[in-house]
């Protein structure tokens, strides 16, 4: 990569798991690139300013993070039910804007939001990091090159340790939330898009998630524009460590994209193959989170479109809302075309 002419200032909006792990990137991994500023809640922010741990400069607010003169762009990093309203005010002060996912809670959120980008002709990625890891980016590249063939199948399965009921409640559900990766590797490894869709969900770990219609344990039917059919596991339940599984299945074979193990030694015993798994998905996703952020800065000083786009992002949303939907009625619910 050729040296590059200025560093672009960054402004992170939260710095909760992910919103943290960014900032630490952006200070220590992401070339190009350099923290400036937070903004965080006020609880959050006296916790930290308290704790003498801040990563750098904490805003009161999203408009005084964005009214700084030296945050050129921002990481989006906020709980998923004000997303949108984060990206509709750094794309209105014409910020590039990285956003984690997903674009909004619901698709009416995620239509204004991404219109909002639009509008504002800002450069803007989704933070779908599986299609930078090493594992995915190799499937798409066979699949690609025809090497399975005609597609015919795909599965995709995401076990993760159930996250705190506060933070579930504004994630907009198992499948906005968990699946949403799930939903953007369908697309981006077949190459097709997701157009209909048949959900089933359980309850089989925390009866709290009942009280606002959530599930801890789901299943998604998926067909696709090609006629290809697909499934989607995802539970809140991995007591053995992060378990997440990509396959493709064509005319000619199939490719699978799994965790690999979180050390490349395994041990045998009188229990037979023992071998370490990764806990938790910033362990395992270390290395894409940062490439991701870090194609995303190259894009901004190469004055390339970053991806995966605004529009990857709103078509997650629209398939993870006709999942819930479909988890509601039963019935087969269409996915609003992209």
């Amino acid at each position: 990569m050729e040296p590059h002419v200025k560093t672009i200032g960054f402004g992170v909006i939260g710095l909760g798991r992910i919103g943290a792990f960014h900032a630490e990137s952006l200070q220590h991994h992401v070339s190009g690139a350099r923290l400036m500023a937070a903004a965080v809640d006020p609880e959050h922010r006296r916790a930290l300013l308290a704790s003498g741990r801040s990563p750098c400069a904490l805003e009161e607010s999203v408009p005084d993070l964005l009214a700084r003169p030296d945050i050129d762009a921002v990481v989006v990093a906020s709980p998923a039910v004000v997303h949108d309203e984060h990206i509709s005010l750094a794309a209105a002060a014409g910020k590039p804007i990285f956003s984690e996912k997903p674009l909004a809670d619901t698709v009416a959120k995620a239509e204004a939001a991404a219109e909002a980008v639009r509008r504002a002709g800002v450069p803007f990625q989704i933070g779908f990091q599986r299609r930078y890891d090493r594992s995915y980016a190799r499937a798409k590249e066979l699949i690609a090159s025809g090497a399975i063939g005609e597609i015919e199948m795909f599965r995709g399965m995401s076990c993760d340790r159930l996250g705190p009921i506060e933070f579930l409640k504004t994630s907009g559900g198992i499948f906005m939330d968990l699946a949403s990766h799930d939903f953007d590797a369908a697309r981006f490894l077949t190459g097709q898009e997701v157009t209909e869709v048949l959900a089933i969900g359980a309850v089989l770990v925390e009866p709290e998630l009942a009280t606002f219609d959530d599930v801890d344990y789901a299943i998604a039917m998926l067909r696709f524009a090609n006629g290809a059919l697909g499934v989607v596991q995802t539970s809140w339940r991995a007591p053995y460590g992060y378990d997440i599984v990509a396959e493709v299945h064509g005319s000619k074979g199939k490719v699978v994209a799994e965790v690999d193990e979180k050390y490349p030694t395994l041990l045998y015993d009188e229990r037979g193959k023992v071998s370490a798994r990764h806990d938790q998905f910033l362990e395992r996703f270390s290395d894409a989170y940062r490439a991701e952020l870090q194609a995303f800065v190259d894009a901004l000083h190469a004055g390339t479109a970053p991806t995966p786009d605004v529009e990857d992002g709103l078509q997650a949303v629209r398939i993870a809302a006709a999942a819930t939907e479909s988890r509601r009625s039963g019935e087969w619910v269409k996915v609003d075309a992209a």
